[in-house]
């Protein structure tokens, strides 16, 4: 069975290559067609990525990863072939069965080797909320990956006709338009912009028009509220197919990797929600240079 499965599709450029992290075979074909949906877009590629995982200290360390991957890795091959194969026709799709006893480090690694510039990943949402935001895997994944990162919470899949945005200030606004254009285009869908603003505060309006010119050619609301914007996002995030949010810097330190409000929005929504953090500062700097000494 292969370790690689590469297949001949036109078109695409490894210039704006997209990964996505599968590893629950229901979610696994949704997670891929958001990747799909915007390496299209961006006339890139996708790589699909699952992790075998073995333990630290244990009899596998006495093998290569080809002779695990052969031996062990039988299902989650298949899985992952099957969703390369459903992907197919796009954009240019290939899968990579990885091993690893730590899935972060298999995929942070994994993102850099393959010179990725955006990571899909899902989150599996916890029945008690902890200090954990996302799940301990997806919290380090979006602190430590070195490239845009996207977190998709799978709502009811039942075609996307509209996608809410909410609208706050900072680096992942964009992110989140870029990411709501990209599945808009490919579902014939419109967009909705929500700006909450405190009572008495509508300053940096100029926000809003700036997003939208972002978005076109897609049909695109705009609207500005006052009041609570965790209670505002997700009583319309319930109007919606999807909500796209950018991370905020917002609340205790543990929690500024998501933002309070987009964290709130994927627990209490019901419908699909896309966390969309923009990898800024000096990790895509360290990563570039680290790419170029491979």
């Amino acid at each position: 069975m292969p370790v690689d499965l590469v297949l001949p599709v036109m078109g695409g450029t490894s210039d704006n290559r997209v990964a996505v992290a599968v590893a629950d075979p229901a979610h696994a074909p949704q997670l891929t067609r958001t990747a799909v949906d915007i390496a299209r877009e961006r006339d890139g590629d996708v790589i699909v990525l699952s992790v075998l995982v073995t333990e630290r200290e244990s009899p596998f360390s006495l093998f290569t990863d080809d002779v695990i991957i052969r031996e062990f890795g039988g299902e989650q091959q298949e899985i992952l072939d099957q969703v390369v194969e459903t992907a197919q026709g796009t954009v240019p799709v290939r899968g990579q069965l990885l091993v690893s006893y730590d899935i972060v480090r298999a995929l942070t690694d994994a993102v850099v080797k393959f010179d990725c510039d955006t990571l899909v990943i899902g989150w599996h949402e916890r029945e008690r909320p902890t200090e954990i935001v996302l799940g301990s895997n997806a919290d380090r994944i979006v602190a430590r990956a070195p490239c845009d990162v996207l977190v998709e919470k799978i709502g009811p899949a039942d075609g996307v006709e509209s996608i809410l945005v909410p609208i706050a200030e900072g680096p992942h606004a964009k992110l989140a338009a870029d990411v709501a254009r990209a599945i808009a285009l490919e579902n014939d869908a419109h967009v909705h912009l929500l700006r909450v603003v405190s009572d008495g505060k509508i300053e940096a309006e100029g926000l809003l028009p700036e997003i939208a010119d972002r978005i076109e050619p897609v049909q695109v609301w705009t609207e500005v509220r006052t009041g609570n914007a965790i209670k505002a996002v997700v009583d319309e995030a319930s109007k919606h197919d999807i909500t796209v949010l950018g991370s905020t810097r917002r609340g205790m330190l543990r929690r500024q990797l998501v933002g309070t409000v987009p964290q709130a929005v994927g627990r209490q929504s019901e419908t699909t929600v896309i966390i969309a953090r923009r990898a800024v500062g000096i990790r895509p700097r360290l990563n570039r240079l680290i790419r170029e000494t491979l």
